[in-house]
């Protein structure tokens, strides 16, 4: 009983080790923004790890194998997400909007398999009662839910000061990671000839330099070029 119980222990300790050893290759990610692989890698390498602490019949080898296996997996799967933009939308998704203008757009709600009752909690968390308060709401990725209240009902509101405000909308992002999103600039009414033209008068030769490009609603082009120096120093320590 005892020598069982020692071997539970000890290989409890091994699988202890071992998953956080991979969490840390893994990365943050794993831990604070979960995606659908995400998940099931998780799931599967926390069973893993479990099974191997308790069931006599998996050995060392064969769990260690199991676990990196589903941990070169998990990188193979960020690595493609963090380099390619056509795969970062197949394997992570899209935002999703719910309601746009104080209306909720019922077809996207059952897309996101949400009903009314999530929604409307969502909004409450967010510290909004009132949908018709809200201009845009939109389910991330990452499965939060981002609210951009009207113009007149934010907080220390224009409306409160009897300002008048005009209608603002959301950003077009026309840049991401060097690719240029030619169906955003299309739904603004841009072209690729005007994008080069207002990178060009920024400093920008190359797309592929530009981390981030959007549009915002006066038509004005913010850019964010890559930059992989590290700050010299890191306060968050």
């Amino acid at each position: 009983m005892l020598d069982k119980a020692f071997q539970t222990a000890t290989a409890s300790v091994i699988s202890i080790i071992t998953l956080f050893i991979l969490t840390r290759v893994m990365g943050k990610k794993q831990m604070a923004q979960l995606n659908f692989f995400d998940y099931v890698i998780g799931i599967s390498i926390g069973s893993i790890a479990a099974e191997y602490a308790i069931v006599r019949a998996v050995h060392l080898v064969e769990g260690l194998t199991a676990l990196t296996v589903f941990t070169l997996f998990s990188l193979v799967i960020s690595h493609i997400t963090v380099k390619s933009y056509k795969g970062r939308k197949i394997l992570d998704g899209t935002p999703v909007i719910l309601i746009e203008n104080g209306k909720i757009i019922e077809g996207n709600l059952q897309k996101t398999k949400l009903n009314i009752n999530d929604l409307l909690e969502e909004c409450r968390q967010k510290n909004i009662f009132d949908i018709a308060e809200i201009e845009f709401a939109i389910l991330e990725t990452s499965g939060r839910l981002s609210v951009q209240p009207t113009s007149q009902n934010r907080p220390l509101t224009p409306k409160d000061m009897k300002i008048h405000t005009t209608y603002e909308g959301l950003c077009a992002n026309v840049v991401i990671d060097g690719k240029i999103i030619d169906e955003h600039l299309t739904a603004i009414h841009l072209d690729t000839d005007w994008l080069h033209v207002e990178l060009s008068k920024q400093g920008v030769t190359d797309c592929n330099a530009v981390l981030l490009a959007y549009v915002d609603t006066s038509g004005a082009l913010h850019i964010h070029t890559k930059n992989n120096d590290a700050p010299s120093s890191n306060f968050l320590l």
